[in-house]
């Protein structure tokens, strides 16, 4: 029998990758986060955490789930729908913006087109089935705002063509899927097909609301589900306008459909807590793992015990020269687990052997410093260092420090604590700052 080595692990350092419950990579961080409780987001859904029952699903719901990119959202929103789906529970209507849509380019608009398309696809699979009558308003949104549009007119004979005699939900998923593609994949009609949403969105909302509610009418009455979720993941990689303009000024349009929603936001959005309370009921932040204890340079020893355990179990430990090796790796990703697996894809790119050594993993964290080294400005060294030294509950809001947390040079704690990345310190500029703050020659 051939031993396997480390190139048979070579898939387990994709770190773009969120995992599904069930994956045997998985690892429970959240008793490492500090305070963050599963069981509170579950209530404010009106679910019991512990008999998994909807108790009492509420008629419109919006809720912000938030924190670091690649801090385990993804992942922990899976295993968060795997808790709220089922026929005690809801019927979870999920879509992923990252893979449905151009996050790049994104408006409340596409989302709207992507949630009635999921939803339809989400009722197809559980064999429901919608009567015409219900489906009414958005034919005849169609009708009327679409096939009667002069500039996308022939996209309206295309999808009449493709639905030949097709009628309720198959028709939906049709007139819904040639919508999203049109303004994911940039075609031509892109930008009327967002116009024409917009300038009829209270007609679309109201043919989507109607098909909303005879579809939780039906769920309940099947056996299929106590309510229905939409849940949305990717929107946190939404920067600069964008996410000021889908959060803030666009919340009310997303607003009018009668249904409960849980977004992704950036943590940067987070900061902007005032606005965010008016505009969701609920804001859960996903604290980053904790590299250690306010005022503590060390971390601590389950920190540690859970990290490594979410190291061996994407690359098992004799792949590794020692377990210094490994430590060294962890005290640099700053609690980060995306970062964590970066920098072990970095180091087998470079361990000249069979084995992570203690040279690939240090080229690992420079070319990890160098990464963030792009995306600092020169005066942003000088404020992070100020942030490292100074009390524990200094946390300035400002366009800086959003930018810097968006980017992850700033990373985010439990309690509002923050620490700059552990290999930005790495970084001569930041060094110069110190030492110029401490009054070093």
């Amino acid at each position: 029998m051939i031993e396997p080595t480390v190139w048979d692990y070579r898939d387990n350092l994709d770190y773009d990758l969120p995992l599904n419950p069930g994956d045997p990579r998985l690892v429970p961080l959240n008793d490492a986060r500090g305070d963050f409780s599963e069981h509170r987001i579950l209530k404010a859904l009106g679910m019991d955490p512990n008999s998994r029952e909807l108790r009492k699903a509420p008629e419109r719901l919006y809720v912000l789930f938030g924190g670091h990119r690649g801090c385990g959202k993804s992942t922990e929103l899976r295993r968060l729908v795997s808790k709220l789906q089922g026929p005690k529970g809801y019927c979870v209507v999920f879509i992923d913006a990252l893979s449905e849509l151009d996050i790049h380019n994104l408006r409340y608009s596409d989302i709207i087109l992507a949630q009635a398309k999921a939803l339809v696809t989400t009722l197809q699979a559980a064999d429901v089935t919608i009567e015409p009558v219900f489906v009414g308003r958005l034919n005849d949104w169609f009708k009327e705002r679409i096939e009667n549009h002069s500039q996308i007119r022939d996209l309206a004979v295309e999808i009449r063509a493709g639905a030949k005699a097709e009628a309720g939900l198959p028709w939906l998923a049709r007139l819904f899927g040639e919508l999203t593609n049109s303004v994911r994949l940039n075609s031509t009609y892109k930008e009327e097909v967002r116009n024409v949403v917009r300038n009829s969105f209270p007609e679309l909302a109201d043919g989507f609301n109607q098909l909303i509610t005879r579809a939780n009418e039906l769920l309940r009455r099947h056996g299929v589900a106590r309510g229905l979720l939409f849940v949305i993941d990717g929107t946190d990689r939404l920067s600069g306008e964008d996410q000021d303009r889908f959060f803030v000024q666009d919340i009310h349009q997303l607003k009018l459909i009668a249904a409960s929603f849980v977004y992704c936001a950036p943590i940067n959005l987070l900061t902007e807590q005032g606005q965010l309370q008016q505009n969701f009921a609920e804001v859960f932040r996903l604290p980053m793992v904790k590299s250690g204890e306010k005022g503590a340079s060390a971390m601590n020893t389950k920190t540690r015990e859970l990290l490594r355990e979410f190291v061996f179990k994407r690359v098992p430990r004799a792949c590794f020269e020692d377990l210094e090796t490994v430590d060294y790796l962890i005290d640099h990703c700053g609690g980060h687990p995306r970062d964590l697996i970066r920098l072990l894809n970095y180091s087998f790119q470079d361990m000249p052997g069979e084995r992570f050594d203690r040279g690939s993993a240090a080229s690992a964290v420079g070319r990890l410093a160098t990464d963030y080294k792009r995306l600092l400005e020169p005066d942003d060294y000088g404020l992070l260092a100020l942030i490292d030294q100074a009390p524990p509950d200094y946390a300035p809001v400002t366009p800086q420090t959003r930018r810097l947390l968006y980017n992850l040079a700033l990373l985010e704690y439990n309690s509002f604590w923050w620490r700059s990345h552990p290999v930005v310190r790495t970084l001569t500029g930041y060094r110069e700052a110190l030492a110029q703050l401490q009054g070093q020659p």
